[in-house]
């Protein structure tokens, strides 16, 4: 039998590392004149692995390194809010048991500022009695 019509769908992104386009989404379909008289209808839907290893549908992409990942593995920056992906992420612990993720650029950031602030301690600790609590 001759298909009567075919269909194919492609769904891709722009990879910025590379320049290239990447793949994300196939899909075939085919229309069949039956024996009986009728069109019968086929299709096939590939989906291909996000970044993250996901098969869940594209959500983000990394503005450090352009890898797409789902929605449960992307996520912001809590700094400078930029989307970031799981890879690309640091994250650090709160008093209060819940972890923020950075960017490498910002946690570098705020690690630099806490080894400065406990530096500025210890050297005004001869000087200034500190509270453990507020930090005076």
């Amino acid at each position: 039998m001759k298909p009567l019509r075919r269909k194919k769908t492609i769904e891709i992104t722009d990879n910025p590392i590379t320049g290239q386009d990447r793949i994300l989404n196939v899909t075939d379909e085919t229309d069949i004149l039956s024996d009986e008289g009728s069109i019968d209808s086929s299709g096939l839907h590939r989906r291909f692995f996000l970044d993250c290893g996901c098969i869940a549908a594209a959500f983000g992409r990394c503005f450090k390194c352009g890898a797409i990942s789902c929605q449960v593995h992307h996520g912001i920056c809590h700094k400078c809010q930029m989307p970031i992906c799981l890879q690309c992420s640091t994250f650090q612990d709160t008093t209060n048991q819940t972890k923020k993720r950075y960017c490498g650029r910002c946690y570098d950031i705020i690690t630099r500022k806490q080894k400065l602030k406990k530096i500025g301690r210890f050297f005004l600790s001869a000087f200034i009695q500190m509270d453990s609590q507020n930090g005076r």
